[in-house]
């Protein structure tokens, strides 16, 4: 006997859960950023995000240059998770036309980062 999965309490990040960066914030997912050349690791913030890009940014399929100061050539790779504990989930792969449609037939109503 051992703990419980945290899969299975909430399930791993998706472009049909939350595809904008204001979705993935309500949700309580926790990003992080990783350089594939520096090996450089960042915990990204939501709101911060939020108030740069704006709530509607979709950020699967992005990628971003490395802010190290040794690495010129270097990308970030974005991974979210759902829960502390949970599997990370790259955001490398972009949304799917069937998230994007999900997307549109949402409401969007979001007062802003808390």
């Amino acid at each position: 006997m051992g703990t419980k999965n945290p899969d299975v309490v909430v399930a791993p990040p998706s472009a049909m859960t939350a595809l904008t960066l204001a979705e993935m914030h309500v949700r309580g997912w926790e990003v992080k950023a990783a350089c594939s050349r520096c090996g450089i690791k960042l915990r990204i913030s939501l709101p911060a995000m939020i108030r740069t890009h704006g709530p509607d940014a979709v950020w699967w399929g992005r990628k971003a240059r490395c802010p190290g100061l040794e690495c010129q050539d270097g990308t970030l790779t974005y991974a979210a998770r759902a829960l502390r504990g949970g599997s990370w989930v790259s955001l490398t792969p972009a949304p799917g036309e069937l998230a994007l449609a999900a997307f549109q037939k949402r409401q969007r109503v979001y007062p802003g980062p808390r």
